[in-house]
């Protein structure tokens, strides 16, 4: 009995008896960390698939706006400027029958002076990746009320190909092959677009990009209903976009038999040309863009995600869980129109998140 009493006195046992009533609330918070990082885990996988899907979601737009880009302006400005030999200034001045000028010119200026196609003021010179718009337009003489927001297309009106001026002042042959050239690069920009359009439609329904990706970051619902409420926020920010053509264009020339300016003209729909209708670019329409203007500092999305059960049977479902994200579609111009496709279009669309 004495020998019992001793180790109750003594100060080195006294500590056993509260280390031994301590173990249930060292397990307990043993069990508090690990359900919690649980639910930090499950939180921010959810996290990840939210940020990697939005960013998808929008870069399928973004990929969209910077290849209408690229048609309206860069494809065919190159294009033009090597196949129509832009350096052989071979078309003289028609002193023999009045013709006036500063100089030779080359078969890309007559097409370029009438409207043709868009190109650089300096078309010796090329866009660059630091520039912060491309100074890529239709010549200010020619379809002005072209190098707007909103552009005019008269459907009755025969827009020339070749310009009037130079056929008038210069020898300038009918040339078929370089028309024929014309046609076909915008028959396939024409095509490009077409089909840049309808894979962006196809990819943008419902969200199916934002839904896929969250459903293969997650994988824990169905992948008919994952990622819905997210995907919605996306609806009313889905690019749309108006092509604009032609029906009606000809062709000047300098008839060098009596020296006289000639026209040719085509009707695409009474000649059947390229289903009765040839395309020059695409712009945005109006009324998207009060929402790309939205785009440039960012859309709010936020997604539900199901919280995992836990040891103390809480219901943290009925909190309702979610992340959220702001991404948003930014181009080079800037906050004020966001609109790098059309007029001067700058292929420089790109995705940023925000937390």
């Amino acid at each position: 009995m004495g020998k019992y009493f001793k180790t109750v006195h003594n100060k080195k046992a006294q500590i056993v008896l509260p280390a031994i009533l301590l173990i249930p609330t060292i397990l307990l918070v043993i069990y508090l960390l690990f359900e919690t990082t649980k639910i930090s885990r499950e939180k921010i996988r959810h996290q990840f698939a939210l940020d990697t899907s939005a960013f998808v979601e929008l870069t399928s737009e973004s990929n969209y706006l910077n290849a209408t880009a690229y048609v309206n302006g860069a494809f065919p400005f190159r294009l033009f400027r090597e196949n129509l030999e832009y350096k052989n200034k071979s078309i003289v001045v028609d002193t023999d029958n009045g013709g006036s000028g500063s100089g030779a010119v080359s078969i890309f200026d007559a097409f370029y002076q009438a409207g043709a196609f868009p190109a650089m003021d300096n078309y010796y010179s090329s866009p660059k990746d630091t520039d912060v718009e491309w100074q890529l337009h239709y010549a200010p003489d020619a379809r002005a009320d072209w190098n707007t927001e909103t552009p005019k297309v008269d459907q009755d009106k025969y827009y020339p190909l070749t310009s009037e001026s130079i056929a008038q002042n210069y020898k300038l042959d009918l040339d078929l092959d370089s028309v024929k050239l014309y046609l076909l690069i915008y028959y396939f920009l024409s095509n490009i677009y077409e089909d840049q359009k309808k894979v962006y439609e196809r990819l943008s329904q419902e969200g199916e990009m934002f839904r896929k990706g969250y459903y293969l970051n997650t994988g824990d619902c169905k992948i008919s209903e994952c990622g819905k409420e997210g995907a919605k926020e996306f609806k009313e920010y889905t690019a749309r976009t108006t092509p604009i053509y032609i029906q009606k264009i000809s062709i000047y020339y300098k008839d060098q038999g009596d020296g006289g300016t000639k026209h040719v003209d085509l009707d695409m729909v009474k000649d059947q040309l390229f289903d009765g209708k040839l395309f020059q670019f695409a712009y945005v329409d109006r009324g998207f863009r009060d929402k790309l203007r939205k785009l440039y500092t960012g859309i709010e999305i936020t997604q539900p995600f199901k919280a995992p059960s836990n040891y103390f049977n809480v219901n943290l479902n009925k909190y309702n869980p979610h992340n959220h994200v702001r991404v948003a579609l930014q181009c080079s111009k800037g906050s004020g129109t966001n609109n790098c496709v059309w007029p001067n279009p700058t292929p420089k669309y790109q995705v940023r998140l925000y937390p």
